[in-house]
């Protein structure tokens, strides 16, 4: 089969692997599209926690958001059929550890990640996936924007954690793909969103978020609920900083530098800090809030590249782009 990988630091190849067998509990997949996020941009600059901890190494075959259609079922899988749409879980766990006996399945000591460590990835023509890492999405097609689906459920677990009242102000930080799947999901609720941009925006609708600031100075704080969904410099201070006391700080975006903040303040504040690690329990949720949000989650797709020009998919993806989430069609 066809199958995209990151070869070497800055350099992308289209290359010929085996196609996967499909075992007894596993569906084989059809890929259709694939997205591309800000980890595997660390992949290809060889800056990844990944290659660094020796979790992966080159070359690389990539994809972790994507939707196919079923091409095989094994023996034991009687829910699947051929030609249904699915999508699948980025974490692979266990299920028989401490964390996932526990329900903490996004804290398995014995993850594996699809296109990031242990698992191939789905920038190929085929993909295999045990059967209880998938979410079915019916016999509908496949369309581009269910690659948005793996984003969405982080998000899911954020706003759960989050615990919006009628009234609350939120302030969002950060405008790519997760802060903008936040604002789409909290602009549901009888909450007002503001969101923290400094680059122009031309993906958000009508009406989702109340005021859109570009510099911290302009903020009109404070507010109950903080989503630093940016990882940029500075940005849990900045979260920390415009909660009123009691508030609650949703830490979503992976920053690549550390950060100094006050531990005395957040303690006399009594700010809450929770980080988010996935949401490896929201696929079936996600998949049913696609048709109540799917012209949100189209509005964040800059662009299709075919699979057969990967490198150029990732160089769109390093562009000056308004709109967040490049997309490989499989062709």
């Amino acid at each position: 089969m066809r199958a995209a990988v990151i070869d070497a630091p800055h350099s992308v190849s289209v290359v010929e692997l085996d196609a996967p067998e499909c075992g007894p509990d596993d569906v084989v997949v059809a890929v259709k599209y694939v997205g591309l996020c800000g980890t595997d941009l660390e992949l290809l600059h060889g800056t990844s926690s990944y290659l660094v901890d020796g979790k992966t190494s080159y070359p690389h075959h990539f994809g972790h958001e994507w939707v196919g259609i079923v091409q095989e079922s094994g023996a034991h899988v009687h829910d699947l059929a051929a030609g249904d749409a699915v999508t699948g879980s980025t974490m692979l766990f266990c299920q028989s550890c401490t964390a996932c006996g526990s329900g903490r399945r996004n804290q398995c000591s014995d993850l594996r990640e699809v296109g990031l460590y242990e698992h191939g990835g789905a920038a190929a023509e085929f993909l295999v996936m045990p059967r209880r890492a998938l979410v079915s999405l019916g016999r509908a097609p496949a369309e581009p924007e269910h690659v948005l689906i793996e984003p969405l459920v982080t998000v899911l677990e954020a706003v759960d954690l989050a615990s919006v009242s009628p009234g609350d102000r939120v302030l969002v930080i950060g405008a790519g793909t997760i802060g903008s799947l936040a604002i789409a999901m909290l602009s549901q609720y009888p909450v007002t969103v503001d969101v923290l941009e400094p680059r122009p925006i031309a993906h958000l609708g009508p009406g989702s978020a109340a005021h859109s600031f570009t510099s911290t100075e302009a903020l009109a704080g404070p507010y109950d609920i903080v989503v630093e969904a940016s990882g940029g410099d500075g940005a849990l201070g900045t979260g920390i900083g415009v909660l009123r006391p009691g508030g609650k700080c949703i830490l979503v975006g992976v920053a690549a530098q550390s950060e100094s903040i006050d531990p005395g303040a957040v303690a006399l504040a009594g700010i809450s800090i929770i980080g988010v690690r996935h949401g490896v329990d929201h696929y079936r949720r996600a998949a049913g809030l696609f048709p109540l949000i799917r012209p949100a989650l189209a509005s964040l797709i800059d662009s299709v590249v075919p699979l057969s020009d990967a490198k150029s998919a990732f160089d769109r993806l390093e562009s000056h782009r308004t709109r967040p989430k490049v997309v490989i069609s499989i062709d």
